[in-house]
């Protein structure tokens, strides 16, 4: 079979979206893995039922809505500063370790990003990958 192109989901496939925790939720008490988990849960949750409505939301503002959720119904407390922290800390999410070596193995191939992710939010994370 010939590829004619590679296409990747970003989010849980390219980006790792726990590694926002670790690099952003300093000084965030509670079981952070914990909160980044329930934080992914909601943002698919979120996503799902918006489409299931036929109520589109940029994907930035549903992230921000799952953080708040995720929050509240861990009980943790975070200042607005640490949760702008942790938004932005989603605009440079860590590639997963094998991801630059699979995407150097697919170079000089037509290849792109699948994603309910803002374009501002793809482009930021795919220049950090780089």
């Amino acid at each position: 079979m010939i590829h004619k192109a590679f296409v990747f989901d970003a989010y849980g496939t390219l980006f790792d979206v726990q590694s926002v925790v670790t690099r952003a939720g300093n000084n965030i008490p509670g079981d952070l893995e914990e909160l980044a988990a329930l934080w992914r849960q909601k943002q698919l949750e979120y996503t799902w039922l918006r489409s299931l409505m036929e109520r589109y939301e940029d994907f930035w503002e549903v992230t921000r809505a799952a953080l708040r959720s995720a929050i509240m119904q861990l009980k943790i407390e975070a200042s607005v500063a640490q949760l702008d922290r942790l938004m932005q800390a989603y605009l440079k999410l860590q590639a997963f370790p094998e991801v630059i070596s699979a995407l150097d193995a697919l170079k000089g191939n037509p290849m792109a990003i699948l994603s309910k992710g803002s374009p501002r939010m793809l482009e930021s994370a795919a220049t950090t990958m780089v």
